[in-house]
C-alpha cells in the first residue's frame, strides 16, 4: 500500500478508509499513479460523511469512485468483474477478494 500524500494532517478515518481502498479487489489495477486519485476521493468522501462539501464536490467524489471501479456503474465502464462461486445452495455471491493476502492471487480474481 502506498504511502498517503504529504502535506496534510490525515484523520483517523481518512487514513482507515485509505487502507480499505488499497486493499479492495480494485486496488490490483491501480498503481502510483492513482494515489492522488484515491487520495481525493478520500477526502472528499469522508467530508461528504461530516456534511463539509458542496453538490460540486461531491459530484467529483461520484467520478472518483466510478473512475477507480469503485461503484457498479465505475465496473461497468471499465469492464471489470469479480469472480463468482457457487455457496452449495445454487446462489450465487462475490467473492471477497480483498481478504486476501496474496496480491497475485487478489489480481487473478479481479478481471480487466
Amino acid at each position: 500500500m502506498p504511502d498517503m500524500p504529504s502535506g496534510r494532517e490525515w484523520t483517523e478515518h481518512e487514513r482507515a478508509m485509505w487502507a480499505e481502498l488499497w486493499e479492495s479487489g480494485q486496488a490490483t489495477q491501480w498503481n502510483d499513479s492513482f494515489v492522488p486519485i484515491v487520495a481525493m476521493y478520500v477526502r472528499i468522501t469522508c467530508d461528504a460523511f461530516s456534511g463539509r462539501v458542496t453538490s460540486g464536490l461531491a459530484a467529483e467524489a461520484r467520478y472518483y469512485a466510478d473512475h477507480l471501479g469503485l461503484s457498479p456503474a465505475g465496473l461497468k465502464t471499465l469492464g471489470w468483474e469479480f469472480e463468482r462461486e457457487s455457496d452449495g445452495m445454487g446462489e450465487l455471491h462475490t467473492v471477497p477478494t480483498a481478504h486476501s493476502l496474496d496480491i497475485d492471487a487478489r489480481r487473478t480474481r479481479l478481471t480487466a
